[in-house]
């Protein structure tokens, strides 16, 4: 696994990046998304395992805290530069391709769908998982950070984006809240690099070739 020192001169600039946590991610988001400038160069989707209705007070909160735009994702949304989408709790989402982005789709779990439908039902909605799966089969370059939570959400995802030449990385367990979704990451050989969360946007930067603030 890569140190801190050794992500530069990444030159494949990812599509979208996509950052996955369940318990304690509400306070690493908070101290991880204030980081990004008002003009980050690449959109961002995150997937935090909570239950409907909280997603929105959550983006409300991190927009308030942050120079970049913060909003809860809507089904049939591109996803821009310069704006963290959150996906709506209770729902699954999927990314398309269009010509001018990352397509987020929204759906309940019954009308996922079928190649994205495993034996077993979905134990979060959102899934990492399955949402990685969806921007890996649309072709996105993907780069996936995995924070802070119990289980295996993400795992799966992850094998796919590094399959597919993407990059991931994963919370260091000094920092995080349940070192469960960042370790079986790291574990399986996935993660280029693992950084506790107050330095989490220091090698997204890195990787992107952009100024750490």
């Amino acid at each position: 696994m890569s140190e801190l020192r050794d992500l530069d001169g990444d030159t494949r600039a990812p599509d979208v990046v996509i950052i996955g946590c369940s318990t304690g991610g509400p306070a690493a988001l908070a101290a991880l998304v204030p980081q990004f400038p008002p003009d980050f160069p690449v959109p961002v989707l995150v997937l935090q395992h909570m239950p409907p209705g909280f997603t929105r007070p959550l983006a409300a909160r991190l927009d308030r805290l942050s120079a970049i735009a913060v909003k809860e994702g809507e089904d049939g949304e591109v996803l821009r530069p310069g704006t963290v989408s959150i996906a709506p709790a209770g729902l699954q989402t999927l990314l398309e391709r269009s010509e001018g982005g990352p397509v987020m789709r929204v759906w309940p779990d019954a009308e996922i769908p079928s190649a994205y439908v495993r034996d077993e039902a979905p134990l979060y909605r959102p899934c990492i998982d399955i949402t990685l799966a969806s921007a890996v089969a649309a072709g996105w370059n993907v780069m996936a950070v995995i924070l802070t939570g119990m289980g295996k959400d993400g795992l799966d995802g992850c094998r796919r984006v590094k399959a597919a030449g993407g990059r991931v990385l994963a919370e260091a367990a000094d920092s995080a809240v349940l070192y469960g979704m960042p370790r079986v990451v790291a574990e399986a050989g996935l993660a280029d690099a693992q950084a506790p969360i107050a330095r989490m946007y220091e090698a997204m930067a890195r990787l992107l070739g952009v100024c750490p603030r």
